[in-house]
């Protein structure tokens, strides 16, 4: 790597960040990513080849969750997933510093996260099942249960950012990452537990802490968890915001329309 673009990392990281962002993002993934845009800003790769070659750590990740077991295919995982996670971050970065953010990248994003999250939660399943006492099917649940959740999750998700919702709602419409920003701004007494939420619902930041006490069938557990509050929350809102009886306008006569 040449001097003149190691000269440009810095400048390149503090051009491709986001107005709000996680520590975990702003004092490790983003500053290893910048090194990746660095080499990519004068190339012809795109932000949307980045964001697809991202599934290759993961795959790499569950393989070796399944194939491996112990200590090495436990902490192969966790690294796969985590260099999974600096493209993921590369390839906003990249968008960003080049100039080619899109909104189809943005979905073609949050699409490649969701399939990524559920390949992960699956190798954790059958890893869990795998090393638990033969023939239980217990882990099998737990993980199932969590892939449905997270379906659920998605689909809601999906529902909320769409223009129509917004219309009907008199809301913004909500884009990939808006809720990031949000989390950090919010200022009520359950902002401890939003955070520790999103901290669980960002697995490349707590996943370590979990593989340190290998017990990620508990991460399996508290992701379906948060997934399930998450769903539940977001429900509610609709149908209220939704579910209500229209207004009845009112005549200056007395009658109502």
């Amino acid at each position: 790597m040449g001097r003149p673009l190691l000269s440009e990392i810095p400048k390149i990281y503090r051009n491709s960040l986001k107005p709000a962002d996680s520590m975990f993002n702003i004092y490790l993934a983003r500053p290893l990513a910048a090194v990746l845009v660095a080499a990519l800003a004068k190339t012809r790769v795109t932000p949307n080849q980045v964001t697809i070659i991202s599934i290759v750590p993961m795959l790499l990740a569950v393989a070796a969750f399944i194939a491996l077991p112990g200590h090495l295919g436990l902490w192969l995982g966790v690294l796969g997933v985590e260099l999974a996670y600096i493209l993921d971050c590369a390839d906003g970065q990249l968008a960003r510093v080049t100039g080619r953010s899109s909104p189809v990248g943005g979905e073609l994003d949050f699409l490649i996260d969701e399939i990524k999250a559920f390949l992960l939660i699956a190798a954790l399943t059958v890893r869990w099942a795998l090393e638990a006492e033969s023939g239980s099917v217990y882990p099998y649940w737990v993980g199932i249960s969590t892939l449905a959740l997270l379906g659920m999750a998605l689909s809601l998700t999906k529902f909320v950012r769409t223009d129509v919702y917004a219309d009907a709602t008199g809301q913004e419409r909500k884009r990939h990452g808006q809720s990031v920003a949000e989390a950090h701004n919010r200022k009520t007494p359950l902002w401890p537990v939003l955070m520790l939420a999103r901290l669980i619902s960002q697995y490349p930041v707590c996943l370590p802490i979990f593989a340190l006490f290998n017990r990620m069938d508990l991460f399996v557990w508290a992701y379906g968890v948060v997934h399930m509050l998450y769903a539940g929350q977001t429900t509610l809102g609709i149908c209220f915001r939704l579910g209500r009886f229209d207004r009845v306008e009112r005549h200056p006569d007395g009658g109502s329309e």
